[in-house]
């Protein structure tokens, strides 16, 4: 593989070489961090000294979301585990904040290097190239750093980027896209599939008469599921792969390349990635087939650095190499620790309840709500939903019911109870990320 295949070299660079780079990366961080930042100072008092590899990462203690959030409160703006001075923080981005208050994360000018490094490797790995035109339609408010950062990430590649963002509305989007006729575009599985689907009424014709024929995305579980990333490509007539990130590390940092089956690592000399077991939090091996959380620890951040950092993501190892020259592992998503169900002790994502009415389109619109009745995320009582159906479709609402909790209870091993409701019903995500999940009160 040459190095014109990939955006860096460390992409295709032995992975021995790799480990051996973070290894001392690891240790000049750790002596940044201890010297550095009040919290890590504390939470470090007298490990600092058992780590003198990469393996002895998990004598440390993980570091939470929660413990991010209180470090904020306690000491503003930026929080105990600041570690640059504030003159040196060129910008500060926010986490979306679904599943509580939102984090800010803050960034030096050599932070913004090495997060739009790793950005520029992922856009390149899902097929943009330099001076393609990209349509940007992510939320641009709010901080989002799918917004402002990824715009970043994707000048750094190289590409002429098209700023409108998800807030410029479904007629704006569209319009501009018929009239600067871009190659490429970056969006939610959401924001994809709505303005594919709505093309023939704001245009007069299908999107796949448009010029996309490259789309990245990311932001919320579907680019990875067949039959969203089906209907991606089959309404655009265009080619969608997935990638994945967090705000806390600087936005997107893993990716599908040209096989589409799993998403390489994006982030070697930046961020090293430990698998975990969710449940006993002990180490696991990551090996092809091996499943487990994310945890992370920045290798060269300035500003907000972060070490053994909890971000909930569940994943699975799927190959260790790739044909297309990578050497970085892939994994495939499952989705957040924090949005796992529990039905009668059997574990489901959303993610996979959504693939499952996807294989119904055309008869629902693939648009649904699974209304948590229950407190927490455990239940012994079928799940209730709301599946809406198509304006097109021939069934009965009672059919496609009993034909949608068939099919969830064989593939899922989890029974529903499905609710259909008409067309439209289900408010669109619009800007935001796509919600399935909504707190109900019990009838």
């Amino acid at each position: 593989m040459s190095l014109s295949d990939v955006f860096d070299s460390i992409e295709v660079q032995p992975w021995s070489e790799v480990v051996e780079l973070h290894e001392a990366l690891l240790q000049e961080q750790l002596d940044y961090v201890v010297a550095r930042s009040d919290f890590y100072k504390a939470k470090f008092a007298g490990l600092r000294s058992s780590v003198g590899s990469l393996a002895d990462l998990a004598n440390l203690p993980f570091t939470s979301k929660d413990e991010i959030r209180e470090s904020l409160l306690a000491r503003p703006p930026l929080g105990l585990h600041v570690a640059a001075d504030l003159g040196d923080v060129v910008q500060i981005q926010s986490s979306s904040g679904t599943t509580g208050m939102p984090t800010f994360v803050a960034a030096t000018a050599h932070d913004i290097d090495t997060w739009n490094s790793m950005g520029a490797r992922v856009f390149y790995a899902n097929g943009f190239r330099p001076k393609d035109w990209v349509m940007h339609a992510y939320a641009m408010g709010r901080g989002f750093v799918g917004g402002l950062v990824n715009i970043e990430h994707l000048q750094h590649l190289g590409v002429c980027v098209i700023p409108l963002g998800a807030e410029s509305g479904t007629e704006r989007l569209l319009g501009a896209i018929d009239h600067l006729k871009p190659v490429a575009m970056c969006a939610t599985p959401s924001m994809v599939s709505h303005l594919g689907s709505m093309a023939p009424e704001v245009l007069g014709k299908p999107a796949r008469e448009l010029s996309i024929r490259k789309i990245s995305v990311g932001g919320e579980p579907g680019g990875g599921i067949p039959a969203i990333r089906q209907q991606m490509e089959e309404l655009w007539g265009a080619d969608v792969r997935d990638m994945m990130g967090g705000a806390d590390f600087g936005s997107t940092y893993w990716a599908e390349c040209d096989e589409k089956d799993g998403m390489h690592v994006c982030s070697q000399g930046a961020l090293h990635v430990e698998l975990i077991d969710p449940d006993t939090l002990e180490s696991l091996p990551i090996a092809e087939g091996v499943s487990g959380e994310l945890v992370y620890t920045t290798l060269r951040r300035q500003a907000t650095p972060l070490i053994r950092y909890r971000m909930g993501d569940i994943v699975t190892v799927t190959a260790m190499d790739c044909s297309c020259g990578r050497t970085g592992y892939k994994i495939k998503a499952h989705g957040r620790a924090d949005d796992m169900l529990i039905v009668r002790g059997v574990n489901v994502f959303p993610a996979a309840i959504k693939d499952e009415v996807m294989q119904f389109v055309p008869d629902t619109t693939g648009y649904l709500k699974i209304d948590l009745d229950f407190a927490g995320h455990s239940t012994y009582e079928a799940l209730n939903m709301r599946v809406e159906i198509s304006n097109t479709s021939k069934k009965s609402a009672k059919d496609l019911a009993l034909l949608l909790e068939g099919a969830i209870r064989d593939k899922l091993t989890v029974k529903v109870v499905v609710n259909i409701v008409p067309e439209g019903a289900i408010e669109r995500p619009g800007a935001q990320k796509e919600k399935l999940l909504e707190r109900v009160s019990k009838a």
